[in-house]
């Protein structure tokens, strides 16, 4: 809720419950970058794990910026999560200026593209 309310100031915020509805949205309104919880239970389903599912995002939509929240305990996968198209790993907990920082740097380089 934090990020979702330090966001919704600057940028258009929707949120999705599951992959069928983040693969909706990406069709239907075509954002500059997806901001994924990568421990979130949802986005681990039959046997997918959120790195396959961003592999499938990137393949259909390269030019999307992915953006994965993830525990810093889990900071040795960085690697491999990059390798699969990850563009940008935000550690918990949030800093939000950070994020609004960042977001404002990839959303100006996409522009700029």
């Amino acid at each position: 809720m934090q990020i979702y309310l330090a966001l919704c100031d600057s940028y258009r915020v929707e949120i999705a419950e599951n992959t069928e509805t983040v693969m909706y949205m990406l069709r239907k309104l075509r954002p500059e970058v997806l901001l994924l919880d990568f421990k979130a239970e949802q986005f681990t389903r039959n046997g997918k794990s959120s790195m396959d599912f961003v592999r499938k995002v990137k393949r259909k939509y390269e030019d999307l910026k992915v953006v994965l929240i993830l525990d810093p305990r889990d900071c040795a996968r960085e690697d491999e999560l990059h390798g699969c198209g990850v563009d940008w790993v935000l550690y918990t907990p949030v800093k939000t200026r950070n994020l609004l920082a960042n977001l404002d740097r990839m959303t100006t380089e996409t522009a700029l593209a």
